[in-house]
């Protein structure tokens, strides 16, 4: 399926059908369009997206978008969807549209990718919300919405700016939330993910690929690595890394104290490209090298 490539909000309401006042921001309910059509699209700004109803799948990255009645899913320019929809099925809707311009300079503008995880390429983890949640989600369109219909000025510009930055704040901690609330999915994470990380070595996937990785992990599961990280640390207290790194460290410790092999062949079964890469981990969590510690043996 060929993408079709939004860079403008213009574009996006020409496409749609919706009205637009300010060519950097809009809100728009799809209650009001009639176009209907499935397709994949990608796009030059960000969009945040109140889902009123499930009408069909939704795949975000690479992976189907999990989001249920009510939840609120986020997409960062350059990203790319694919709409299938149920047939008959027509989308409800509530959209956020800004572009990155309306930003541009701002401490948002800066940093809205590092604070807000939740626009994370790979993520399929919608933002789920609470009736509460979603009035507000609403008393803050209602208040974006009669800001765009004011004279364009540099305040009117701030005020936009801080609701928007507003939204997010909220949405963070609905974000954060999630974590507690869905602790089982959580914890079956977390433990696939250990016996994943010990296969690779059963599997000597190593051979392959090297040492294992964050990512590597996360895209099994069908997460970002961002959300798969704090996912595991919220279940553990640990980050994903580091439980790589201990299981790496508790591998190698073994292997010293029963393998005749050299350090340079225990490095390379454990997916170090160089033994000196393995020397220099070794003694960074050891405080010794593998030779003195193989020695005191």
């Amino acid at each position: 399926m060929d993408t079709t490539y939004l860079s403008t909000i213009a574009e996006y309401n020409e496409k749609f059908g919706f009205e637009g006042v300010n060519p950097l921001i809009n809100v728009v309910d799809f209650n009001d369009t009639v176009y209907c059509k499935n397709e994949t699209l990608s796009f030059g700004f960000y969009i945040i997206k109140l889902k009123n109803k499930y009408c069909g799948d939704i795949a975000y990255g690479h992976t189907r978008y999990d989001y249920t009645d009510g939840s609120i899913f986020c997409i960062a320019p350059g990203q790319e969807i694919t709409i299938d929809l149920k047939e008959e099925e027509k989308p409800s809707s509530i959209c956020l549209l800004f572009h990155p311009n309306l930003i541009h300079g701002t401490e948002l503008g800066m940093h809205i990718l590092d604070r807000f995880p939740f626009f994370s390429y790979n993520s399929n983890e919608a933002v789920f919300v609470s009736e509460e949640g979603k009035q507000f989600f609403m008393e803050s369109m209602n208040r974006i919405k009669k800001e765009i219909m004011k004279e364009v000025t540099p305040h009117n510009k701030r005020l936009l700016c801080l609701n928007i930055e507003l939204l997010l704040e909220y949405l963070l901690r609905l974000y954060d939330q999630q974590f507690e609330s869905r602790n089982p999915i959580n914890k079956e994470v977390t433990n696939r993910f250990q016996h994943q990380l010990r296969d690779y070595y059963i599997q000597q996937q190593y051979e392959e690929l090297g040492l294992p990785t964050v990512e590597y992990f996360a895209n099994l599961s069908g997460y970002s690595t961002k959300y798969f990280s704090e996912l595991i640390k919220k279940d553990t207290g640990k980050s994903a890394q580091d439980l790589i790194t201990s299981y790496i460290l508790d591998v190698a410790v073994n292997k010293l104290q029963e393998h005749n092999a050299s350090i340079k062949e225990i490095a390379y079964e454990l997916g170090f490209q160089y033994p000196q890469h393995f020397t220099r981990f070794f003694s960074k969590q050891m405080g010794c090298s593998p030779k003195e510690y193989k020695n005191k043996l």
